[in-house]
């Protein structure tokens, strides 16, 4: 059996104005894990191809002529919210038998998708062995994944040129070899912004994410990022990894995306063990936009992070957004100072956006600023490049994107 697995094209996505072209370096690839951890459970009779076309800057119709030559039995196509032009394309443009599709849009979207051509549509973060069983008996429908992560096997980096996927250049940092992994999927915490659809966090065994750095090892790489959703929401879990790194010497640099609160101890244990650098969404310095966030830190709990880690020599690059109904002025002039003061040697800075799905996006539906539902219009009919009206006007709009243009200008790297 001839399994392709893709990702989406980014031709047509939906305009995002969260992130500023300026933290989007091009030369960036983003290795597909997803894809990769399905190929690597599937049964050795199966003909595995990968196709990456966002990494490969390929249009849909460079991707359909790509998958129509390949003439797979099964496409298994992994599929985002802002892609589904894309994804819709692909499904009613190729000629493929059976067509499944996985990936965070199927959660809210799975009945149209099998309206617009899929066969099989897999609902939840884990879809690898309900992949493997589905494909072999041509299962079709809506297929709710249950996989356990200690149950399957980690994603075999070298189905792919994996030196392609090493770091170019970074706008914030440098990092060399670097590849991601995941240690851990899902995140208990609500905040009202985000898009993490899985809330039950599902660890790898420390020994097996040990295996996986050793492989990455192997790949030339010289740098891991743990890419987790949130990577040190369980303390004593990450100590047993550290336990294992120090038992089989491993001393690679790492780094990893987790929440802003740590203990003395482990941040200690991190560096005495090469971790470089912590990730974190801190969002705001103010308590009521941390809660109006429903974020679950406070700024005293900031401010205590960032002095742990800057006793223990831990860089921080920390995600802040900007654009909240309850900004003030005085707050917008404070942050840089805010910021420099902490010792965040990184700022990342966002613009609020209504992620489809997110508490945020139906506060602004149930309290009357949006009058129409968008996303759904548009999720039932996409179009190239939509771009959904900025909640509090286009003046605002401009204003916030000149805002953050100046701090970006203010924290620029010499």
């Amino acid at each position: 059996m001839k399994v392709l697995l893709t990702t989406l094209p980014s031709e047509g996505e939906f305009v995002n104005w969260t992130t500023p072209k300026h933290f989007q370096p091009s030369a960036v690839k983003y290795m597909p894990l997803g894809i990769l951890s399905i190929a690597s459970n599937l049964p050795a009779s199966c003909e595995v191809i990968i196709l990456d076309p966002p990494s490969e800057g390929w249009t849909i119709k460079k991707t359909i002529e790509k998958i129509e030559k390949e003439k797979p039995d099964v496409l298994g196509i992994s599929a985002i919210s802002r892609r589904v032009y894309a994804l819709n394309q692909l499904l009613k443009n190729t000629t493929t038998p059976y067509k499944a599709v996985g990936g965070p849009h199927a959660t809210y979207y799975a009945d149209q998708i099998l309206e617009n051509g899929a066969d099989a549509v897999f609902v939840g973060s884990l879809a690898d062995n309900e992949f493997k069983k589905a494909i072999s008996k041509k299962q079709k429908g809506i297929i709710q994944c249950c996989t356990n992560i200690n149950e399957i096997n980690f994603p075999k980096r070298d189905l792919l040129k994996v030196e392609d996927y090493f770091p170019k250049d970074f706008v914030l940092f440098k990092a060399e070899n670097r590849l991601p992994m995941f240690s851990s999927i899902g995140c208990p915490n609500h905040c009202n912004f985000c898009n993490v659809q899985e809330k039950r966090v599902q660890r790898k065994n420390p020994k097996t994410i040990i295996e996986e750095i050793k492989h990455l090892i192997s790949l030339g790489c010289k740098s891991i990022h743990f890419l987790d959703d949130n990577f040190n929401t369980n303390e004593e879990h990450l100590h047993k990894i550290l336990d294992e790194m120090e038992k089989e010497e491993i001393n690679i640099e790492w780094s990893g995306r987790g929440e802003a609160i740590i203990s003395e101890r482990l941040a200690k244990r991190l560096a005495d063990n090469n971790f470089k650098r912590i990730h974190v969404g801190l969002e705001a310095l103010d308590d009521n936009i941390l809660k109006y966030f429903r974020k679950p830190i406070r700024t005293k709990n900031i401010h205590a992070f960032c002095n742990i880690l800057k006793k223990n020599n831990i860089d921080i690059l920390g995600y802040f957004i900007v654009g909240t109904p309850i900004e003030t002025e005085e707050y917008r002039e404070n942050l840089p100072k805010k910021i420099k003061n902490l010792g965040i040697k990184y700022p990342f800075f966002n613009i609020l956006f209504p992620e489809p799905d997110t508490d945020y996006y139906n506060s602004l539906l149930k309290n009357g600023i949006y009058k129409k539902n968008y996303w759904k219009e548009f999720m039932k009919n996409p179009t190239p490049y939509f771009e959904i009206p900025y909640p509090y006007g286009e003046e605002k709009k401009k204003e916030i994107i000149e805002y953050v243009n100046g701090l970006i200008k203010e924290f620029k790297p010499n």
